[in-house]
This record gives C-alpha cells, structure tokens and sequence, in this order.
C-alpha cells in the first residue's frame, strides 16, 4: 500500500503552502488502508489538510471512475489528481500555485515517458482549474482499467485550447518503483479474467483466447516481437461444453470449437493447437498490454470524434467522509 510511505511525506512537503488540501479516497481498498487511517490520520484531519473518504460499493478497480470521484470531493479552486504511489516533492503545492497565477487558461502535466520510460510512473499527474475539471467531465470513464485515461483528459483539454505547461523540475517527477502487475491489480479485466489460451500462428505472430467470466471471449492476435501488443480483436460470447468450449459470434452463429484434449490443452476445429496460459507473469503481461490497447482506442476515437465524455455523469456514488457512518450521494 504506497500510500503510506507517500501520503504523509506529500503533506509535509507542502507545508509551506497554507491554502492545500488532500484528498484520499479509499475506492473499497481490499487491504488493511482504513484501519491505518483511522490509526494514523486524524490529527491530519483535525488540522483541515486532508480528508478521508471512502466508498464500500465498487467491486473492482475502475482508475477513471476513482480519480473523477476524488476531485469532485475536493474543494479547492485547483485540482491535482495525484497517484498513491507518487511524491508531490517539495513545494510542489506553491509550485502550482505560481502557474495558474501567471495564466488561468493552462494545465499542468508531466512529461511525455520518454526513453526507457523513464517518466512512466508520474503520468497520472495533472494539474487543472476545477471548473475545466467539470467543463471537461473529467476522465472518459469507458477506460476501465490502466492506460490512457491521462492522456485522453490532456488531449481534450488541448484540442479545446488549453496550454500544457510541462514540469520541468525533476523533484516533482518522482515516484515509487514497483512491478507492473500493480498497475491491473484488483482492475476490472483481472477480476473478470476466466482463462487465457494461446496457440503458435507462425514464428511472428500467436493468437489468444480470452475467457471472461460474463461469458464473453476475445481473440487476439499478438506480434511475438512487439511484447504482446493485442490487434486484430474480435469479441463474441462462450459456451463450456462436455466436449470443450465453443465460441459464438455476435450474432449467435458460430466462430470456433475448441475440442479438449487435457486440462490445458484444446485443439480448434481447422486442427491448430491452444494451451491454457498458467504463467502468472505472461497472463500479466498480456492482461496489461490489453488494458493499454483497450484505452488508446478509446484515446484515437475521442480524438477524432469531438463530442463530450460521460454524458450520463462522472464520478458518482456513496461516500463516508472522515469515519463518519453518515452516507455522501455524488449524483
């Protein structure tokens, strides 16, 4: 849980700043965060800089949804949605301050990766005035795990004549180190995995079969050189049967048999071979590159499609505010 190695460091960092407030949001957090926050945060609360509020109702991990949810609880005239496991760095808060001073008309971001990614862990972090955060409606909540939910806000944001105002000082550009699985843990696609199957297409190229548990498939095929990046989707729906699995189109009729021959192996009705995937570092892999693909589409459509997001609202739900029993309604 990084949010207790960063939260209260970030509130010291900016101490100098007297007019901030943090927000954590505990989005059903399956871990032990609300015991340490009612242990370890209450002087934080009584002091008025920060606010703990937490929602029992999700069932999985929805990134955008939880980052709209957090900044239509704060406050204040200026939001930064901040990721758990990054460091604001010291002054970061004045820092902010002193850009929209200069220009109103502005956001704030990190910038691009870079070689080696070497900017990957802080490019959750933007920096906007509140009433673009609602003009906008917040981050496009069909992106339903990681991948390109920052980037789809930044893009609208500057497609609509907002400046990008880049940080530049490398104490506000850091953040926590961990592995990628963390990134997809407890998300919407890892909860609804069933299995993974992948069959050898050609030296270049393998062909998945992703079962969901609402009894949807995908199929995938995937450059072998290119670290699993997914195209050539197709979506369909899923039978289990006695004699294996069959795969249905959209429309009902059927896409492929797959006969079983032992517990991880099946064979297709044109005779190629699948293998369930029990690697848990490869289903990682491939369940991330997914996620990825999933919300640069959604990127490429909202960018060439200029029409508003999250036409029947952003970021709504149940809330509890400071241990309070009392229930907050986001509408």
């Amino acid at each position: 849980m990084h949010v207790k190695n960063t939260l209260l460091k970030n509130i010291k960092d900016n101490a100098d700043y007297p007019n901030v407030e943090f927000i954590l949001l505990d989005y059903n957090s399956g871990d032990d965060l609300y015991t340490w926050a009612k242990s370890e945060l209450q002087p934080y609360i009584n002091s008025g800089k920060l606010t703990y509020f937490r929602t029992t109702d999700p069932q999985y991990f929805h990134m955008s949804h939880s980052k709209n949810m957090a900044l239509r609880l704060a406050t204040g005239e200026i939001l930064c949605s901040l990721d758990a496991d990054n460091y604001t760095g010291v002054g970061f808060a004045a820092y902010i301050n002193k850009q929209f001073n200069k220009d109103w008309n502005i956001f704030i971001s990190p910038p691009f990766i870079g070689r080696e990614k070497r900017w990957w862990d802080v490019q959750g972090r933007v920096c906007l005035a509140q009433n673009d955060f609602y003009h906008f409606r917040g981050y496009d909540e069909q992106v339903m795990d990681y991948g390109y939910d920052d980037k789809d806000l930044k893009s609208r944001m500057e497609k609509s004549g907002k400046k990008r105002i880049t940080i530049k000082d490398t104490r506000f550009l850091n953040a926590i180190k961990h592995d990628d699985q963390l990134r997809i843990a407890d998300g919407f696609s890892t909860k609804k995995t069933k299995e993974l199957f992948i069959s050898t297409v050609c030296n270049e190229t393998s062909e998945i079969i992703y079962l969901q548990d609402d009894d949807a498939f995908e199929r995938f095929f995937i450059n072998n050189e290119d670290v699993l990046r997914p195209r050539k989707m197709y979506t369909g729906k899923y039978q289990m049967e006695a004699a294996g699995i069959k795969l249905l189109k959209t429309n009902g009729k059927g896409f492929m048999n797959l006969t079983q021959h032992t517990d991880d192996h099946l064979v297709s009705n044109d005779n190629r071979n699948f293998y369930r995937v029990t690697s848990g570092s490869l289903r990682e892999v491939f369940l991330l590159e997914r996620a990825i693909y999933m919300g640069k589409k959604i990127y490429f459509h909202n960018r060439k499609n200029r029409h508003a997001v999250n036409i029947n609202g952003f970021g709504k739900g149940k809330v509890y505010k400071n241990f309070s029993k009392e229930e907050m309604i986001l509408h």
